[in-house]
């Protein structure tokens, strides 16, 4: 299948590109001040400036799978890296706010044929011993992304430009496609796998309907109009894709009540994150008057706070993920309720990131490591569907204080008092099914693992 391969080449070329992908999610949190004033962008193309990348990303993640291992994963990456860097070069240009959310979304596509094929070169690479290894030097470089990204864009921001913050995914390209053509591995092409990927793009489009149904509610004839269209296209997808002998979404996967409470965990945390950092971005600069570079050093109590919280699993021991996943849960609910009380106070937002920070230590892990266990044949989409799921909520919780504006003007608390009640409902959950007695697929896990 492949041709004299680089393994050192194929794991730089994925670091580099993953590494991008992640700090692009976060690297505009600090520059949103200085870009709604320069563009002059509306609450609601300013949710699609962040959502648009993530939603795209996203609700295509799934179908760029499925392309890429019909085209070849060296080429489908590479070719999301060109999309990806076009994309970026496009928005660092913008004069205009939708050219700007057009490139985000653009960015969301090479996201979501980059991030596929990148993972199965990797596996691909590494395929004995050495894949543990791999893997380990992966995602301690992935965990670093949200906190490379926050310092990076308030640097940026405060010495150049918001607009640095989207030329500099250039240099990250121009490496990666690099490392990534000299690697010299070659995966064989399976036509046939291409099949039933443009189910990807009912579910792009229904998710974009909803979306744009949230941070349209001031106009209830057009949020109407775009939310039945969303359910409406949400059902064709449904139906299209249940009746398909290769479907995107396999519904097997929800049957494991581990893997259910990985997928909600998932979502949950993607609509309190990256919302969270657009509001305390905005209140610090704003309410406090401190600069980007400063805001995102304050910010790195998130990153310190997930490191603390794993330290603290390690020396506690094995624990059921479902239990995990639901502490987390409530560690990033209560986060969010010390946010809603005073989202202006610096230390009731430095608190709320140390909060999520601890949860969000309990809640990916587990969750990342639930949802790919027993999952038999559909191993391999089993992770693309978290990662959908994620980066869905968090166009979810983009969208919300857009939608709640037309209610009051406390938008951001009352948005994260909303979030709170989602995640201590979602905790509850999943604690209660990670009690053996409660748990009503546990005669059936066998029967999953076989599926």
């Amino acid at each position: 299948m492949t041709s004299k391969p680089k393994p050192r080449l194929v794991l730089g070329a994925v670091v580099t590109a993953q590494l991008m992908v992640g700090v692009d999610a976060t690297i505009l949190a600090l520059a949103i001040p200085e870009m709604a004033t320069d563009l002059h962008l509306s609450s609601g193309a300013l949710a699609w400036v962040m959502a648009g990348y993530v939603l795209a990303a996203g609700s295509l993640m799934i179908a760029g799978g499925r392309i890429a291992q019909a085209a070849g994963y060296p080429r489908m990456m590479n070719l999301g890296l060109v999309v990806f860097g076009l994309a970026s070069a496009v928005g660092g240009a913008a004069d205009a706010g939708w050219v700007l959310i057009s490139a985000r979304v653009a960015q969301g596509v090479g996201a979501a044929a980059m991030t596929p094929a990148a993972m199965a070169r990797l596996s691909s690479a590494f395929p004995g011993e050495g894949r543990e290894k791999a893997y380990g030097v992966f995602g301690m470089i992935m965990g670093s992304g949200t906190a490379i990204g926050l310092l990076l864009g308030g640097t940026l921001t405060q010495f150049a430009s918001w607009r640095a913050c989207m030329y500099v995914n250039i240099a990250f390209v121009a490496v990666a496609l690099l490392v990534s053509i000299l690697a010299g591995d070659r995966d064989e092409r399976s036509p046939g796998h291409g099949r039933g990927w443009w189910r990807g793009s009912l579910l792009a489009v229904a998710a974009a309907s909803i979306t744009q149904a949230l941070t349209v509610v001031d106009a209830p004839g057009q949020a109407a109009a775009f939310g039945i269209a969303g359910v409406a296209v949400m059902g064709v997808f449904a139906a299209c894709d249940r009746t398909s002998s290769a479907p995107l979404i396999p519904t097997a996967l929800f049957r494991n009540s581990t893997r259910r409470v990985a997928y909600l965990g998932l979502f949950l945390w993607g609509v309190a994150t990256i919302s969270t950092f657009v509001a305390a971005s905005g209140s610090l600069q704003h309410r406090h008057q401190l600069d980007p570079l400063l805001v995102g050093v304050l910010f790195l109590i998130y990153p310190a706070t997930i490191q603390l919280g794993l330290f603290v699993s390690r020396r506690l021991g094995a624990r059921p993920p479902a239990s995990c996943i639901g502490v987390g849960l409530a560690l990033i609910g209560t986060g969010q309720v010390v946010f809603a009380l005073s989202p202006d106070g610096l230390s009731a937002v430095l608190a709320a990131l140390g909060l999520m920070g601890l949860g969000t230590s309990q809640v990916m892990p587990n969750a990342n490591s639930a949802m790919n266990r027993d999952a038999g044949p559909h191993a391999g989409v089993a992770g693309g569907v978290g990662t959908t799921l994620q980066q869905l909520g968090g166009s979810v919780g983009l969208a919300l204080p857009v939608s709640l504006a037309v209610a009051t003007t406390h938008t951001t608390s009352l948005a994260a008092g909303v979030t709170a009640l989602a995640l201590l409902a979602g905790s509850f959950y999943a604690l209660r099914q990670s009690m053996p007695a409660t748990d009503p697929t546990k005669n059936r896990q066998p029967k999953d693992h076989h599926a």
